[in-house]
């Protein structure tokens, strides 16, 4: 029982029931809602879910990952107020574009339109949460991390207690629980922040190690896109449900790899600049062991694709089971990747992190018409492979040709 205690003290121990918590009730919250809501609304729901990541990418761009580099360096109370501060103004940007956007006269925002304040509350809700999330996994307050997604969990008993579930109810139910499990992060960042109106240098170094970074996320979101978006005009919306279908249930290992980088980031950056090579060895081991696992994971995924596609669409969908197999494929692949990765953004080489990502999607520009139309669901997973596999070479060429590594 004493060794327990001490497993589940340590931090990889936190990050891991934090991850599970909050994968977990990301999960459950995506079949509840599918389950509760109509078509109609939850294809909404959906949509509204994939235009927040693109705020979350420009969020994180320009404010959260030049963060974990440099509290790495040095942290300061100046810094973490900045963050804070930064995050206030880019949300109340936000919130006016996504406002301004909704009252365009275009036929595709209509359907928002009478859900426009909840929509704007949604966006705003679920920008803070994830950031401060990010900024403790940085500064390593990790016991408060997994206190926020516990209390995140309030959101089941409250949405189940509407009776009547509609998109406007869910999505302000949502907001508000977001609101009340950021509270401790906010009373953190009163506690431990220090708040200056002086901040230039502060703003020239997040201006200079965001500028890139920010186009990369955009960029890095068409490119991520492209193809599903495509494949609906092309291959009709039976192939286009299937796609989303597993590229929804595969969306808990994409959270699962980003808390991967929102902690070994920071840990490998300070251990890194401290020259700590023993260190930075058992850190390497740590991240190849998580990959492993995730590995043999997705191994299952492939291995028992047809009932897995069955139980989460139902029979419908049991001839979709190579999508999974296709879609596995591409997970080890990224999983690859991931040393590499970490490698850039520590080392800060985040113009060749944009470069990268534009490759990808240069490619994607000019080869879907070809894969789709000769490859169908196949071409489409087959190009979203070769993106990823075009940006590891390059970023690998680049480290070996400067002759850095993080790693090494």
């Amino acid at each position: 029982m004493k060794k327990l205690k001490e497993l589940l003290r340590k931090p990889s121990s936190l990050v891991l029931t934090d991850q599970l918590i909050f994968s977990g009730s990301n999960f459950l919250l995506t079949f509840l809602l599918a389950r509760e809501l109509s078509i109609s609304d939850f294809g909404l729901f959906s949509t509204l879910l994939l235009v927040t990541y693109l705020f979350v990418g420009i969020f994180n761009a320009l404010i959260v990952q030049p963060f974990q580099i440099s509290v790495a360096k040095r942290l300061s109370k100046r810094s973490l107020g900045f963050v804070f501060q930064a995050s206030m103004v880019l949300l109340i940007i936000i919130a006016l574009l996504v406002f301004l956007i909704g009252m365009l006269p275009i036929s595709f925002i209509d359907s928002f339109k009478s859900h426009l304040p909840a929509v704007v509350f949604f966006i705003s809700g679920y920008l803070f949460q994830d950031f401060v999330r990010k900024i403790l996994l940085a500064v390593d307050v990790v016991k408060l991390v997994v206190i926020i997604d516990s209390i995140f969990l309030l959101v089941f008993p409250s949405l189940r207690f509407q009776g009547n579930m509609t998109l406007e109810s869910s999505l302000l139910t949502i907001t508000f629980i977001n609101i009340i499990s950021s509270i401790p992060a906010i009373l953190f960042f009163l506690k431990n922040a220090e708040f200056s109106l002086k901040n230039r240098d502060l703003l020239y170094y997040h201006y200079r190690e965001g500028k890139w970074l920010f186009s990369a996320s955009i960029v890095q979101w068409f490119s991520g896109n492209f193809f599903t978006l495509a494949a609906g005009i092309y291959l009709g919306i039976n192939a286009l449900g299937a796609l989303r279908l597993v590229q929804s249930f595969f969306g808990i290992v994409n959270v699962i790899l980003q808390t991967v980088e929102n902690y070994f980031i920071p840990k490998t950056a300070l251990l890194y600049y401290q020259n700590k090579k023993q260190e930075k060895k058992n850190l390497y081991f740590d991240l190849f062991k998580g990959m492993t696992a995730l590995g043999v994971l997705i191994t299952i995924f492939f291995i028992f694709s047809e009932p897995l596609i069955s139980l989460l669409g139902g029979i419908k969908y049991q001839h979709y089971g190579f999508v999974i197999k296709l879609v596995s494929i591409l997970y080890f692949v990224i999983l690859y990747s991931y040393p590499t990765r970490i490698s850039i953004r520590v080392l800060e080489q985040n113009k060749a992190f944009f470069i990268g990502y534009c490759i990808s999607f240069v490619f994607s520009v000019s080869s879907f018409h070809f894969l789709l139309k000769y490859g169908e669901l196949y071409g489409a997973v087959a190009g979203l492979v070769i993106n990823q596999i075009l940006m590891i070479v390059y970023w690998k060429i680049l480290l070996n040709k400067k002759q850095i590594s993080v790693w090494a």
